[in-house]
């Protein structure tokens, strides 16, 4: 019988590390392993919470202990989709053998230097993963052509969230600043951020933190 922590292994670091080599596998080549394995690190590290909640060492660990799991218990211990999943990407290779092989290569990328967005730009999924407010305001607030503007849109989704707003706002506001941060040149921008997100443009980042500030100050100054 599979117990709740089968949750473990259909969402969580295993999962996405199995995904992450299924994806390079079936991209005939387009995508390097090695390549998506420093994107994965690179996001796991990508925050102060992140890596102290998992750090990267825990989840070459958890690999490792699932691997021993599979060995023991066999494949009906795991969720079916899970089973599944890690047979698409194991290509023959027995499964704990498998798991301990990405196991090693997830520590291996761990002792490289950080890769760097100049020489391994941010991937589709690293975007969501990284930015999910602001994919989640275009395609909910831009993208249907509703509002003339991106101001209009920004307006519209301040009077739609307020006065449950703060949590919302934060996020989307930090979203857009880490963007602008990390990516101060238009050609960085445009190579990393919005061939992803289309609508995004310092620009307009810029003009989502002004009024999503503004209704900040005005609105819950507490004066």
């Amino acid at each position: 019988m599979i117990s709740h922590t089968g949750t473990l292994f259909n969402d969580g670091p295993v999962r996405r590390v199995v995904e992450t080599a299924l994806r390079a596998q079936q991209s005939q080549g387009t995508l390097n392993l090695d390549d998506e394995f420093r994107r994965f690190v690179r996001t796991t590290c990508a925050a102060d919470t992140s890596r102290w909640l998992l750090p990267v060492v825990s989840v070459a660990a958890l690999l490792d202990h699932t691997a021993d799991l599979l060995r023991s218990e066999g494949p009906a211990f795991f969720p079916r989709t899970f089973a599944e999943r890690l047979d698409k990407a194991r290509g023959g290779v027995p499964g704990d053998d498998y798991l301990r092989k990405l196991a090693g290569l997830i520590r291996a990328v761990e002792q490289e230097p950080d890769a760097g967005f100049d020489d391994l730009p941010l991937a589709d999924w690293e975007a969501a993963a990284r930015f999910p407010e602001l994919i989640g305001f275009g395609a909910n607030w831009i993208y249907d052509g509703e509002y003339l503007s991106l101001s209009d849109s920004v307006k519209a989704f301040v009077e739609a969230e307020h006065p449950f707003c703060s949590e919302t706002f934060s996020r989307l506001a930090a979203d857009a600043q880490s963007v602008l941060v990390i990516f101060p040149k238009p050609a960085a921008l445009s190579t990393n951020v919005t061939r992803w997100i289309p609508w995004v443009s310092h620009t307009a980042l810029r003009e989502v933190i002004r009024i999503v500030d503004d209704h900040m100050r005005t609105g819950h100054s507490g004066s």
